[in-house]
């Protein structure tokens, strides 16, 4: 069996890099008078020359970049910590042409334990102190403050041969598993994909300890197996050296539980990364040789013997071209790759991990009585959402889609794939999907506690939610959302986020729901369109309401709305008939403004609640409700403003937009659009002639 070099993928580092230097010197022509090699060897030594090819070690060109994430709060370039930051980079920076033992640094820069940045770097456990230096001056000097995170409070970033970060805490001895990076690399399941995967697993786990327990100043393991005769495996995991066995242990298991969970063949984490791929991809990594059927069958023979002299002349020129080939490809490759930091959805290795999610529509109707009215839990614009319980005795929330939706089976495939791979605590989280017999069904994880306005707009329950749950609510939806717009594979514009959207689990932890109305965004785009405004009135922003402009700055406007409705535990939407302002961000500006904040709060938890906490939640909703997009904090910024150790100053907000709606109230016309197990519905309303109505799919 021949064995073919890996295939190019727009996000994955190539298994050879090659000096581009001009002075280098040219490929050597074939001679005219070359020998004819018989035809019974030409399979053989074509496989052999593109093995020892494959198996040429990387030099120490450029570093590959393969992802980063930051806070993308920028710091202002006069402050403090920025100057620290800048002296930090270069101290890193500065460390390459003393390399540490083990690829691995860490330092910080403090003048006061306000204004304190931690950095650290790793290079990958194969690399030379030339390779790793360039590569961590590459991250230090250019890509990070300059190209990918300028400013950022915090901010990792991976490349093939390192990685480096830096934040506002310590970092030494501490394992993190978030952010979390996903790449594909080139096509691994050369044959049956269980055994590839088994061997897999089987292969990571096996190494697992001797990685967390390596004492030489690495944690870092290699290792390659054959999976067949014809298609080896060869697997990389590595921890940075300050963690304890233990904790290296934890975060290797988490790598490799995500590598089938996004069909990738690469995890990174800020604390360890493993990777496997079907070629050797690190430097010293053996040579498989497989074993060819004439090979195999006459091992001995003496028959149509070839010379070593005319197997290096055909086996010399057939490398060359294969190298300037990929030299080609490489090039191009590189000018791409980092517009392609997420996996296309509908790309064939998504489409690998479909069978694992579907469910067959028997074992629904069995888990929901068939759907019957009393498994019932929910009614929206999409349709009905069903508790159900499976055989081995798991609760699940079924939301049966309407048959009228216009999505076609292979647009929903997309849909399901992408939102099952969004894996976040504070999200509700995707099982699967039934797609049989006309039927649309998606399954999700049961949430007990059902959505945030069955509490907090319920007299008789407001009380079971005291400040302390209110304001973690807060901060997990705020994390939720941080991980939509900026940590997940793409950006996600949510455009439908209400108090019955957000679901609550056993222990009142929120999770955000409801993905139904999502707009996918590539992962450089801000900004989008529609002639269709879809939502909830009262949390919609004025741009998207008014002229179908949405962005997360959308997104930040309706959790600005929730966080005052949480403290208040009044609707926006119909605070117009309490008499006290027109509506309740301009009496909660009203009260922030005369110092009365206290009074804003849900009378039932006034004695327990945290006035400066009440104050910062006030604040950064007024923020959150500002008419100009600028003034709009993001996410990440808004996390910053709710961390009570945070030192940052954010400006004093102006009186919130509004709007005011055109149409009278009717009972007839409500139509709910509702979260996918909650038990609220939303009014349509008609706002400036725009109508917010039923939802198609996207």
């Amino acid at each position: 069996m021949t064995i073919l070099p890996p295939k190019f993928h727009p996000i994955s580092p190539t298994p050879l890099q090659l000096s581009t230097d001009p002075t280098s010197s040219p490929p050597k022509k074939i001679p005219a008078n070359m020998a004819v090699v018989p035809t019974y060897y030409s399979k053989t030594l074509i496989c052999l020359s593109l093995f020892l090819f494959l198996s040429i070690p990387e030099t120490n060109s450029a570093p590959l970049y393969s992802y980063s994430s930051c806070e993308k709060y920028v710091v202002d370039a006069n402050t403090t910590y920025a100057t620290n930051i800048k002296t930090l980079l270069r101290s890193l920076s500065s460390r390459t042409t003393t390399l540490p033992s083990g690829g691995f640094y860490s330092t910080s820069v403090a003048n006061t334990t306000a204004y304190a940045v931690y950095g650290l770097f790793l290079c990958r456990g194969d690399q030379n102190a030339t390779g790793c230096g360039d590569c961590v001056e590459t991250a230090a000097t250019a890509d990070l403050p300059n190209t990918y995170c300028p400013g950022s409070i915090e901010a990792v970033i991976w490349y093939d041969e390192c990685m480096l970060r830096y934040s506002n805490k310590s970092l030494l001895g501490v394992a993190t598993t978030n952010p979390q990076g996903y790449i594909v690399g080139t096509e691994s399941h050369l044959g049956d994909k269980t055994t590839f995967t088994s061997v897999m697993y089987t292969t990571m786990n096996s190494i697992l300890a001797e990685t967390a327990s390596n004492q030489s100043g690495k944690k870092y393991t290699t290792k390659m197996v054959s999976v067949t005769n014809s298609i080896p495996l060869y697997a990389l995991q590595q921890c940075t050296p300050d963690l304890r066995p233990g904790d290296c242990s934890s975060c290797l298991r988490i790598a490799i539980d995500q590598l089938a969970l996004y069909s990738s063949s690469r995890t990174l984490l800020p604390s360890c990364n493993v990777r496997y791929e079907s070629f050797p991809f690190y430097i010293g990594a053996p040579t498989f040789l497989p074993l060819t059927p004439a090979a195999a069958k006459s091992p001995n023979s003496g028959k149509n013997k070839v010379s070593a002299t005319v197997i290096v002349a055909i086996l010399l020129p057939v490398v060359v071209v294969a190298t300037i080939i990929v030299a080609l490809a490489i090039c191009f490759v590189k000018k791409r790759s980092k517009n392609y930091n997420a996996v296309p959805v509908g790309s064939g290795e998504d489409f690998a991990t479909l069978d694992s999610l579907q469910y067959d529509l028997e074992t629904l109707q069995l888990a929901t009585n068939s759907f019957s009215e009393e498994n019932k839990i929910a009614e929206g614009g999409f349709g009905g959402v069903y508790k159900g319980i499976l055989s081995n005795g798991q609760e699940i929330a079924v939301k049966r889609l309407s048959k009228s939706s216009g999505q076609g089976a292979q647009e929903f495939k997309n849909e399901v794939l992408f939102i099952a791979k969004l894996q976040h605590r504070n999200l509700v989280r995707l099982l699967g999907f039934c797609l049989a017999e006309g039927e649309k069904l998606l399954v999700y994880e049961y949430v007990p506690n059902k959505s945030l306005d069955h509490f907090i707009f319920d007299p008789k329950k407001q009380g079971q939610l005291d400040w302390v749950k209110r304001y973690k609510i807060i901060g997990g939806i705020a994390r939720g959302m941080l991980y939509l717009h900026e940590d997940s594979r793409l950006r996600i514009i949510h455009r439908d986020l209400k108090a019955s959207n957000v679901l609550l689990d056993a222990d009142m932890n929120p999770k955000v729901s409801d993905f139904g109305m999502a707009k996918i965004f590539g992962v450089d785009q801000i900004q989008g369109n529609t002639s269709r405004v879809v939502g909830t009135y009262g949390y919609m922003s004025p741009e998207y309401a008014m002229h179908g402009k949405f962005s997360v700055k959308s997104d930040v406007y309706s959790f600005g709305v929730l966080v005052l409705e949480i403290i208040s535990s009044k609707r926006n939407s119909s605070f117009y008939q309490s008499g006290y302002a027109k509506d309740l961000l301009s009496y909660a500006w009203k009260q922030w403004k005369d110092g009365k904040h206290m009074e804003f709060v849900d009378p039932t938890i006034r004695e327990s609640c945290s006035s400066s906490e009440v104050l910062r939640c006030m604040h950064l909703g007024l923020l959150c409700v500002q008419e100009a997009l600028d003034e709009r904090p993001t996410m990440a910024r808004a996390m910053l403003m709710l961390d009570t150790h945070s030192t940052i100053f954010p400006p004093v907000p102006k009186e919130p937009a509004f709007f005011s709606r055109s149409v009278t109230e009717s009972s007839s016309s409500e139509k709910g659009i509702s979260s996918d197990q909650s038990t609220s519905k939303s009014v349509p309303w008609s706002v400036n002639d725009i109508s917010v109505s039923e939802v198609e799919a996207r």
